[in-house]
């Protein structure tokens, strides 16, 4: 009800950037912004019984080392409300959309919050944990089986979860099906795409997902290598090498480097052209490695008429200590930056059609569902 019911609206005159209004006048006008959704909130729940308190917060993302800061209130840009129902922990954020329901981590990431009790307190540090599902997993199928020199249905997939996920909640839900498809025939057909015969949108409150499908046709930029032999780079498929992890020599060479918590996936299909035959494609090598506290993983797969790949990378330390960031830079001059080409010759003879594990295609298993393979379930190198 606060979620769907009072709209946002900053109040900062007056002392509002401090003060927030009362849950009766947020209420009455029916508007509040993150302090006045907050006291409101707090008061339903004490009427249901339910124990909660304010926490202030940084949504910008400049949390790290608050502890180490001099206090102030500048420090902090948001509030909402940690409550605890049945003995477990929920965070419940009055100013985001109604899809989000209370969750046992907030939507966004923090590393410190400040709970605000009558007796006081000091800042709190949450803990991380690399992401269990992608934050975005993009899905791209080819189907080219009309043959090389003809257009190719593609399929395009975007599951996006997080405030990106709900960003796109906010701007989609209030297209029509007809304004979203008019919308992306005006601005997506160009390079990829020929033509566009459907855009579906949904958002999976249970995947907590926003789900963006675009169909139509586009050319394949084949390759032709000579003697019948054909190239393509898959979309999504290549890594760029890490940077390396160096500071000034006036800087403490002992303090660790930060990572960016991240988790994405790319899954990509080709229908193969029906003339040809599996043993006839071969595909980059695949990648399994970990460089600078991040994973790195790729895999190829060739059976039942498609080529598939898969690629992902997570984020599996948000800080990396200097021994190992040195050890690493080392290491980035063998990093395996190749782009996903895969390879046609009619003459040829693919000798590692086996894959070491099966890549299942973009239709084939639920990608809004736990425990997706875009991550590689063996040791990394």
């Amino acid at each position: 009800m606060v979620q769907q019911d009072v709209r946002y609206i900053y109040v900062g005159l007056n002392g509002g950037n401090l003060t927030p209004a009362g849950a009766d006048e947020t209420w009455q006008r029916r508007y509040g912004d993150c302090k006045a959704k907050t006291a409101l909130l707090l008061a339903l729940l004490r009427e249901l019984g339910v124990e909660a308190e304010p926490v202030l917060v940084n949504n910008s993302g400049t949390d790290d080392g608050m502890d180490q800061r001099l206090p102030s209130p500048r420090m902090f840009d948001h509030v909402l409300v940690r409550a605890s129902i049945d003995g477990k922990i929920y965070w419940l954020d009055g100013t985001m959309p109604a899809v989000v329901p209370p969750t046992q981590e907030p939507v966004i990431s923090y590393r410190w919050v400040l709970p605000l009790t009558r007796q006081g307190g000091g800042l709190e540090r949450l803990g991380w944990a690399p992401a269990s599902r992608p934050n975005e997993i993009t899905l791209f199928e080819i189907d080219a089986r009309a043959g090389f020199d003809k257009p190719a249905r593609i399929t395009n997939t975007t599951i996006k979860r997080g405030i990106e996920g709900l960003q796109q909640e906010v701007q989609f839900s209030v297209a029509t099906p007809t304004q979203l498809l008019s919308a992306f025939r005006q601005n997506a057909i160009g390079n990829t795409w020929q033509t566009i015969e459907d855009v579906q949108w949904r958002y999976d409150a249970k995947a907590q997902a926003s789900i963006l499908t675009v169909v139509g046709t586009g050319a394949v930029d084949w390759d032709d290598d000579g003697d019948g032999v054909k190239s393509l780079a898959l979309p999504g498929g290549g890594f760029n090498p890490p940077e390396k992890r160096i500071r000034a020599k006036e800087q403490d060479q002992a303090l660790p480097f930060y990572n960016k918590p991240d988790f994405s996936c790319h899954v990509t299909t080709v229908r193969l052209p029906s003339t040809t035959r599996a043993e006839q494609w071969s595909h980059k090598d695949d990648i399994n490695n970990r460089m600078f506290g991040r994973a790195y993983y790729r895999a190829f797969d060739i059976y039942d008429g498609s080529l598939r790949m898969i690629r992902g990378s997570r984020t599996e330390q948000t800080e990396v200590d200097a021994s190992k960031a040195q050890h690493d830079n080392g290491r980035i001059a063998a990093f395996d930056n190749s782009m996903a080409w895969i390879t046609y010759n009619p003459s040829g003879k693919n000798t590692d059609a086996q894959a070491r594990s099966r890549v299942p295609t973009t239709t084939e298993i639920d990608w809004t569902g736990d425990n997706v393979p875009c991550l590689a379930s063996g040791p990394d190198r």
